[in-house]
């Protein structure tokens, strides 16, 4: 249940993380599920990135003052998210071994490749387009918002999980929690219908969670210290993680997707605002960050 603390004035925080002193594998024992969660921590900036873009340009089209208040506090935090996942998780990474340099270049490049096919379309298609991706916007931050959720209630401390690391993905739960329900009200602005909206989710339940797989599988054939094995393997292991609770279990998604074609639903009713504005007032990289 949500608890009640009023409109939130969404802003971007000041961070600092220092894994200087984070194992690899920063859940001990698990090195797939911890490879699973750095993998998704690591494709994020190239998501981000496109949702400020799209954000930008459907923000002159805006008249509303309030979601154009809330659309330049979404755009500032997922900036912040994208630059901090962005060196954070290549040094973290690098120093351990693993260059994501050669697949994250070839994602910037494609993503780059895209915004410029975008400007070369007729102003009335392309605004269009930038509509479809605010829709896809809004599905995709229903699962960050779940994904938040389960972060910020996960038991890391039980399981000995690297503090710092455990930080970084806590505090960027806390504000996919925090501003969970902008993107829906830019889709719905913009005149995306429930049709539209639960088909692309539908979609989204599909892809991303293979793409996730995916990411986790790249980085444990590049790690230097784990066995060799195919993304079958990998799959399975994910599912061992999930079934001890180490990793967010498949009814996440399924939960997700029921709530989000209901009717009545409401962005809102994903997590709890008093909670995730707790913990980004004690994260300790916010501490770190105005201490420096």
């Amino acid at each position: 249940m949500n608890e009640q603390v009023g409109r939130v004035a969404l802003r971007p925080r000041e961070v600092h993380f220092d894994f200087s002193a984070a194992p690899l594998h920063w859940i001990p024992g698990e090195p797939i599920a911890s490879h699973a969660i750095s993998g998704l921590n690591l494709i994020l900036p190239i998501g981000e990135r496109g949702f400020v873009e799209m954000f930008r340009r459907a923000l002159p089209y805006v008249a509303d003052d309030e979601l154009r208040e809330q659309m330049i506090g979404f755009m500032g935090q997922e900036a912040v998210h994208a630059e901090s996942h962005n060196q954070a998780i290549w040094e973290f990474l690098q120093r351990h071994g693993i260059d994501p340099e050669p697949i994250m270049t070839e994602a910037e490049y494609l993503f780059d490749r895209a915004i410029a096919r975008l400007d070369t379309l007729p102003e009335k298609l392309r605004h269009r387009v930038v509509v479809q991706m605010l829709a896809v916007i809004a599905g995709l931050e229903h699962f960050t918002a779940l994904g938040g959720d389960w972060i910020l209630n996960q038991d890391f401390e039980a399981l000995d999980a690297d503090p710092a690391l455990t930080d970084l993905f806590r505090w960027h739960g806390a504000e996919e929690v925090e501003h969970r329900s902008v993107a829906w009200n830019v889709a719905r602005y913009f005149g995306a219908r429930r049709p539209r909206l639960v088909t692309i989710y539908l979609g989204s339940s599909v892809g991303l969670p293979a793409g996730l797989i995916a990411i986790a599988w790249w980085l444990t054939r590049n790690d230097p210290t784990t066995p060799k094995m195919g993304p079958v393997k990998v799959f399975r292991e994910i599912g061992s993680g999930i079934r001890r609770g180490v990793l967010p279990p498949w009814r996440l998604i399924g939960s997700g997707f029921a709530s989000f074609i209901r009717a009545d639903y409401d962005p809102e009713d994903t997590g709890d605002t008093a909670q995730a504005v707790a913990y980004l007032a004690k994260s300790p990289a916010a501490k770190l960050a105005h201490a420096s």
